[in-house]
């Protein structure tokens, strides 16, 4: 089913049922726009359950109660893109109570505040006779984003952060009127739903323009309000190779990793240009991994996140060398316990508190001038797995958030070296880790006459290791490791013979 036939389908629905039913919200400025909707609102006297299930079932698709109390329901089924290719479509259905102009006068914007009877949605979008009792399309026209009311952010703040995200999905401007009333009800995110809070936020690092985005949510106080865990961070100072604090650098961290990931940075500008790259890096970074969003959203959120416990750590040494020891862990513990508070998937919160607590590794993994080893290699990708990628990718950004403009093009192209040759060196660990074990616990047991306890883990994975990074490659060579070991460490007698 295509954009137009689900909204015949919708209109004969409501027509045979003689239902005053009206399309309404974003998918009436999203089609005026020209813009590709998968979210179709429409408003229906006296929405039911019952209606909205028999609804679901004509389309083939999934009920979902979204609010009991205001009679709001969604439908999710299989739509069709513009190219033919199967995508996941949403119809919300809503309780008209007290006509269409009354509705529409509960709503944020008045862009959004527009409705099409759904009798007049077959025509074409330049002939609809729209109720616009609050001028939203000459609104939508001058690229404006104003609030139906004075009331209309109170009322809901989040609307706040909609607001931020509106502007940067459709390039608009927040009226000054409309800026003064988010700022004023900013604080009151605090008792929003959290999952609403969360996903404004993705869709906002979503969009091309962090930066820009970032600094309006600052500037309106929706930054402090939602995430009050990066609030200490102002005017916190770093050592002198930092071109900004701790703050900016973290917004700055964020915005970097949109450049590293972008194509047209990597090929035109003078420091994208080192940045190594892979065509499987395009799926990697597309997959999505926590919520609905892929891991370049989820990794600009990380960029924003990973220096969250520099304020806390922060200590000034006699001889005046500034440093944050410890910031990696309680920024993980930090970054684990925000996105609790904001309900991210298990996935995400294991993913991101990696990423945090290893940020600084990838600058580890060897000595300046030097390439990792093969034990170095197979132990940041063992323990940092699905996240290890990723790590190395916001590694890229931080530098580049750390130095500024007065960034030193050695030291960034030999960091990006680093990062190149340890990507060169992830398939063949990976199929290190993937072959068969030389030895086991049995092993172990009948051939050294151990008994199963604590030493059993680091003795394979010790042989595991040596076998990854091809100090060892048979059984004979693996079971000789471990006698050494044995003999070396605790001088135990080892068991009968393997030779």
């Amino acid at each position: 089913m295509n954009l137009q036939q689900l909204i015949d389908a919708l209109r004969d629905y409501a027509a045979a049922r003689g239902l005053e039913a009206y399309f309404v919200g974003g998918f009436v400025r999203d089609t005026l726009l020209g813009r590709p909707s998968r979210d179709v609102d429409l408003a229906v006297p006296n929405a039911t359950h019952s209606l909205a299930r028999d609804l679901a079932g004509r389309l083939d698709g999934r009920l979902v109660l979204l609010d009991a109390q205001q009679r709001v329901f969604r439908i999710v089924f299989q739509g069709e893109a513009s190219d033919g290719s199967p995508e996941t479509w949403h119809v919300d259905v809503s309780a008209l109570e007290g006509g269409i102009e009354a509705d529409l006068a509960r709503r944020d914007f008045t862009v959004n505040a527009l409705a099409v009877a759904a009798a007049q949605a077959g025509e074409s979008p330049s002939d609809w006779r729209l109720v616009d009792p609050f001028h939203g399309r000459a609104d939508l026209v001058d690229g404006v984003l104003r609030a139906v009311g004075p009331d209309a952010i109170a009322s809901d703040p989040v609307r706040g952060l909609r607001a931020v995200r509106l502007a940067a999905q459709l390039g608009f401007a927040i009226e000054p009127d409309t800026q003064r009333l988010i700022a004023q009800a900013a604080r009151g995110l605090s008792a929003a739903a959290p999952e609403r809070v969360r996903d404004e936020l993705l869709a906002i690092l979503a969009n091309p323009g962090v930066l820009d985005h970032l600094g309006l949510l600052d500037r309106l106080g929706l930054l402090d309000a939602a995430l009050p865990e990066l609030s200490p961070a102002r005017g916190v100072s770093q050592p002198v190779e930092h071109h900004w604090d701790v703050f900016d650098h973290s917004l700055q961290t964020a915005s970097m990793v949109e450049h590293v990931l972008d194509h047209d940075f990597r090929a035109q500008d003078e420091a994208g240009r080192s940045i190594p790259w892979e065509p499987w890096l395009d799926d990697h970074f597309a997959e999505e991994l926590s919520d609905g969003y892929p891991r370049s959203t989820w990794l600009r959120f990380a960029g924003l996140l990973h220096d969250v416990a520099k304020p806390q750590t922060k200590r000034t040494e006699s001889s005046g060398r500034v440093r944050f020891i410890g910031h990696t862990t309680l920024g993980a513990e930090m970054t684990e316990d925000l996105l609790l508070r904001l309900r991210v998937s298990n996935r995400g919160v294991r993913t991101l508190r990696t990423i945090v607590e290893s940020h600084l590794r990838p600058g580890q993994l060897a000595q300046k001038g030097e390439v990792p080893t093969s034990r170095a290699l197979y132990r940041f990708f063992r323990e940092l797995e699905d996240a290890s990628v990723d790590t190395l990718y916001l590694s890229l950004a931080d530098f580049l958030a750390a130095r500024g403009p007065d960034l030193p093009m050695d030291e960034w192209q030999g960091h990006c070296a680093r990062v190149a040759y340890a990507l060169q060196h992830r398939a063949p660990q990976a199929v290190l880790r993937q072959a068969p074990r030389l030895l086991d616990g049995h092993d172990l047991t009948r051939v050294f006459s151990l008994q199963p306890g604590p030493r059993f883990r680091p003795l394979l994975e010790m042989v595991r290791e040596a076998q990854a990074t091809g100090t060892v490659s048979t059984r004979a060579e693996a079971l000789a490791l471990v006698e050494r070991t044995l003999q070396g460490v605790s001088r135990e007698p080892v068991g009968r013979s393997h030779g």
